[in-house]
């Protein structure tokens, strides 16, 4: 029986939604926070030199994009009118010298790397030993660990491995202390020895014990050092004065956050307001209306122009776009949230994406690209939109609360726990269920972790038994 093979085309029908480039953009641009969202607006008004920033009367841009007559009809705007930018709201001059001021005070953020450069210049270091040190800042990592064997630090530096092991010792003397450290225990060794304290029993403690100090088996440290656990316990104190990240203003300041929306309330009645003023006003330059209206204009100018307009609008309509479907977002939230907003966290409710969707007439998607790194800001404090959505758990009276009710409960449990027995998962279960709670044990866990709460063994502090 012989097989044979053919090939036959196959005709079918498909559909298939292609986003264009300017979808694409706006729903970049709905799920970047404001902060991000200031430097892309930067970043554009670098490569389109058409537009330009300005505060000016607004005019809200068509959302039409495909209509000669509406491009040539936003080249024929007014003079009072030709400004294209995101609505906005009345500021007053003092708050614009608060807002400046504040803005002129922050300074640019420094990385690790950027800030140990900086050190080395003041040192009087030879051109080959820089050269190496520059190498080995280069092989630190985020952390500032040093992640890069010496070995290959010196192929890459062209010099000799005694050269880069002298640069990774001059490294190690920078700010902050403990930079360049292959893992914890010596960075913490290395502030140890800034400190002076080579000789003390802290010093003994991270080189020999750390992993049991970290297991929190300090019985057994105890015994083996020779010392008391009240001792033990005062050398835990001055171990975790160090800093294992490396949190130093100088060099790594704390990310700003800055609220994109306000929930004010107004007569018993809250008001949702979309700050815009962090961001720029934008039309299109007077600059090139006047060169569409020369006739001696080339066509191939008037095309490039034309179509960097276009591109423009485009990006002006997708803020626009951005900040409204933000503003409807956090108008629903707060319809379904108003226990929230009136009496606090404790009566937040459980809500869904989808729910919000429903009501804004969007996909869930949107709504969570709308809520992604954004913040609110009400008499109650900052939060950030996503804490707004959870489940739900039934509390014994037949009412719903948010898993971040539950959250809560069990920071306080911890929090107000006998140091010297604290509460298992399933005590923690156990004692929600007599709040109307009934969270499983596995539950329990899974929130301690997320809240970054240490399991009862490594919570556990231990006293010195009397003789």
């Amino acid at each position: 029986m012989e097989f044979t093979q053919k090939q036959s085309p196959v005709q079918g029908l498909r559909q298939e939604q292609i986003m264009t480039h300017h979808q694409i953009q706006a729903l970049e641009m709905l799920s970047t926070p404001v902060l991000e969202l200031e430097s892309m607006i930067n970043e554009e008004l670098e490569k389109n030199p058409v537009l330009d920033a300005e505060t000016e009367e607004p005019v809200t841009p068509s959302t039409r994009d495909d209509d000669e007559d509406w491009l040539e009809g936003v080249m024929k705007l007014d003079e009072d009118s030709r400004y294209i930018r995101s609505q906005s709201y009345y500021v007053s001059p003092e708050e614009e010298d608060r807002r400046r001021h504040y803005l002129e005070s922050l300074e640019a953020k420094k990385t690790l790397h950027e800030n140990l450069i900086e050190q080395l210049r003041f040192l009087e270091l030879q051109p080959a030993v820089y050269n190496c040190c520059e190498v080995v800042i280069s092989g630190l990592d985020d952390e500032g660990y040093l992640s890069s064997h010496p070995a290959d630090l010196a192929m890459v530096a062209g010099e000799a491995l005694e050269a880069v092991s002298e640069a990774i010792e001059i490294i190690k003397r920078l700010e902050p202390a403990g930079v360049g450290a292959k893992n914890l225990q010596e960075r913490l060794l290395i502030q140890l020895e800034a400190r002076g304290r080579q000789e003390s029993t802290a010093y003994r403690a991270v080189k020999n014990f750390l992993k049991e100090i970290a297991n929190n088996q300090l019985p057994a440290v105890s015994r083996k050092m020779g010392i008391s656990i009240t001792e033990l316990n005062e050398v835990l104190d001055e171990i975790k004065s160090l800093n294992p990240r490396l949190e130093c203003d100088d060099v790594m300041p704390n990310d700003y956050i800055k609220e994109e929306v306000e929930v004010i309330e107004d007569n018993g009645e809250f008001v949702v307001r979309v700050i815009n003023d962090y961001l720029p006003s934008l039309h299109i330059s007077r600059h090139y209306k006047q060169l569409l209206s020369d006739p001696k204009t080339s066509k191939e100018v008037r095309t490039y122009v034309k179509e960097k307009i276009r591109t423009g609008v485009h990006f002006i309509n997708s803020i626009i776009q951005r900040q409204t479907t933000i503003y409807k977002t956090v108008n629903a939230v707060v319809q379904e949230q108003q226990d929230f907003f009136t009496y606090g966290v404790k009566h937040l409710k459980p809500l869904t994406m989808s729910r919000i969707a429903d009501i804004v007439g969007v996909h869930e998607t949107t709504i969570s690209r709308a809520v992604a790194g954004k913040y609110l800001r009400c008499k109650h404090g900052l939060f950030a939109l996503r804490q707004f959505f959870s489940t739900g758990y039934t509390v014994r009276d037949g009412s719903t609360v948010s898993n971040t009710v539950v959250k809560n409960a069990i920071s306080r449990l911890v929090e107000n726990e006998n140091a010297y027995a604290p509460f298992s998962d399933s005590e923690i279960a156990a004692k929600l269920k007599l709040r109307g709670l009934d969270v499983a044990r596995r539950t329990v866990a899974k929130y301690r972790e997320s809240l970054g709460i240490l399991p009862s063994n490594l919570r556990r502090k231990y006293q010195a038994v009397s003789q």
